[in-house]
C-alpha cells in the first residue's frame, strides 16, 4: 500500500512537470518568433496553470529576447485559478507608471484668446506645394502682376506669371507672360531658391517717358524675350502667410516697329528689359 502511494506521487510529479514544461515550451516558441510584449503577457495571463522557471529557463528566454516584465509576468503567474481566487479577493491595483496610460495635453491658453489655437499653430511646411502672389514692387511702378508656384517633389518649382503696366498715366504701357523654375534648397516652399526664367511681352511707350537722356523722340513698340538665371527666397508664416523676394538678368532679343528708336536708345531700352525682380504677398497652401 506504501508503494502505491509513493507511485501515485511520482506519476502525479511527473505529470505536472511534463505540463509545465510544455507551457515554458510554448513560451519560448512565442517569444522567440518576435511577438510584442504586450502578446506574450496576455498569453502568460490567459494562460491555466503556473510557470515554475528556474534560473537556467529565465537566462534562456532572456537570451532570446523575452523582456523585464515578461519574465516577472511568467514568475508572478499561479495559473487561471489561483488568478481569478486573487482577483475576487483583492481590489484592483491602480496602474503602474510603466503600463499608465499616456496622454498629451494641449494648453489653449486663456478663454480670451481662443484664436491663437487657429491661427498661430505651426503648419507643416512640407505638406505645402501651391501659392498665388501679388507683386507689390511692381504696383509702385504702376504694374499689376501675379504669379502661381507649384512644387514638384518638395523642391521643384513652376511658376506661371502675367504682368500688365499702365505707366501711371504716362503713354507708355505693356503686357507679358513668363515661365520660372526654381530649385529649392530645402526641399519646402519655405526656402530659398536659385532658378532660371524666360520672358516673353510688349512695351509700348515714348521715348520722351524714358528715365535717362535721350536725343531721339517719338513712339516705339518693342517685342521682346528675355532669358536668364535669377536667385530669391520665400518665407511662409504659421499661418500661411508668404513674402517672396527675388531678383534676377537675363539676356534680351527685341524687334522694334518702324519707326525704330536709334541704336543708344535701343541699347538702354534692352538692358532695362533684362532685369527682373519681384516683391510679393500671398498665400501658401
Amino acid at each position: 500500500m506504501k508503494k502505491l502511494w509513493i507511485f501515485c506521487v511520482v506519476l502525479i510529479a511527473g505529470v505536472s512537470s511534463a505540463a509545465a514544461s510544455q507551457h515554458y515550451d510554448n513560451l519560448a516558441k512565442l517569444i522567440k518568433s518576435g511577438a510584442s510584449e504586450e502578446v506574450v503577457i496576455a498569453y502568460i495571463n490567459a494562460s491555466d496553470s503556473s510557470y515554475d522557471l528556474s534560473s537556467d529557463e529565465i537566462l534562456h528566454l532572456k537570451e532570446m529576447g523575452a523582456t523585464p516584465n515578461t519574465i516577472i509576468a511568467a514568475i508572478q503567474h499561479k495559473g487561471s485559478a489561483n488568478s481569478n481566487a486573487s482577483a475576487q479577493a483583492a481590489p484592483a491595483a491602480p496602474p503602474t507608471a510603466a503600463t499608465a496610460p499616456h496622454y498629451e495635453v494641449y494648453q489653449a491658453g486663456p478663454y480670451w484668446r481662443p484664436w491663437r489655437v487657429a491661427y498661430w499653430y505651426p503648419k507643416n511646411f512640407d505638406k505645402l506645394n501651391q501659392a498665388l502672389q501679388v507683386d507689390v514692387a511692381g504696383l509702385f511702378e504702376g504694374s499689376f502682376s501675379v504669379n502661381y508656384e507649384y512644387l514638384l517633389a518638395h523642391q521643384h518649382g513652376l511658376v506661371l506669371k502675367g504682368s500688365y503696366y499702365d505707366g501711371w498715366g504716362l503713354n507708355s504701357h505693356g503686357e507679358s507672360g513668363e515661365l520660372d523654375y526654381r530649385w529649392h534648397f530645402s526641399h519646402s516652399m519655405n526656402s530659398s531658391f536659385i532658378g532660371a526664367f524666360i520672358n516673353v511681352g510688349k512695351n509700348y511707350g515714348n521715348v520722351s517717358d524714358l528715365w535717362y537722356n535721350s536725343d531721339d523722340t517719338g513712339s516705339y513698340k518693342q517685342t521682346y524675350v528675355t532669358i536668364g538665371p535669377d536667385i530669391g527666397k520665400r518665407w511662409i508664416s504659421p499661418w500661411g502667410f508668404s513674402i517672396v523676394a527675388q531678383v534676377g538678368y537675363g539676356y534680351t532679343w527685341s524687334k522694334y516697329d518702324d519707326p525704330a528708336p536709334d541704336q543708344s536708345t535701343q541699347n538702354r531700352i534692352q538692358w532695362m528689359t533684362g532685369f527682373n525682380y519681384e516683391v510679393s504677398v500671398g498665400y501658401a497652401f
